[in-house]
């Protein structure tokens, strides 16, 4: 009887023996494959943030190349109006020689004509231009009710101007 409960309890204790090896060796089997799962995605990951990197380096270069573009066209679009300026100031300086040089009867028979074309604003500035005794002249020709709005513009501008 001694001699089973030996056996007995030699069978049990290698049996707790085994699965307890046998547990230790499933811990240490799944312990392997999450750090070969680990290191799969930490290379993932650096494999990422190496693209993520580059691709905004590329996004920044990018970002300048168009700043760069957008700076000279700006330069361009002020060199452009600047010659516009130049344009209509000579375009302007020249229809004033012009309009100068014109009998009274001719420039108000224009202004009546462009006025018709309601190009009211354009006669108000090429008049703003004149001198104010050949303006007094052409208004006095002009039809009342244009007379008035232009000496209305006229006051407005003069308003503005003081202010």
């Amino acid at each position: 009887m001694k001699y089973k409960l030996l056996l007995l309890s030699c069978i049990l204790s290698y049996n707790v023996s085994f699965a307890d090896t046998e547990t230790k060796s499933l811990y240490f089997k799944e312990k392997q494959e999450l750090l070969e799962v680990k290191d799969e995605l930490n290379e993932f990951y650096e494999t990422k943030e190496l693209e993520y990197q580059r691709n905004k380096a590329e996004l920044e270069k990018i970002h300048q190349a168009i700043k760069k573009s957008e700076a000279s066209i700006k330069a361009l679009k002020e060199e452009n109006e600047k010659t516009l300026q130049e344009i209509r100031r000579e375009i302007t300086s020249k229809a004033m020689t012009m309009y100068d040089k014109m009998k009274l009867s001719v420039i108000v028979n224009i202004f009546n004509e462009m006025i018709n074309n309601g190009e009211i604003d354009e006669v108000f500035d090429i008049m703003i231009r004149m001198k104010q005794q050949r303006v007094m002249k052409i208004m006095k020709k002009l039809d009342t009710k244009t007379s008035t709005l232009l000496m209305k513009k006229m006051r407005i501008l003069k308003e503005e101007q003081s202010n």
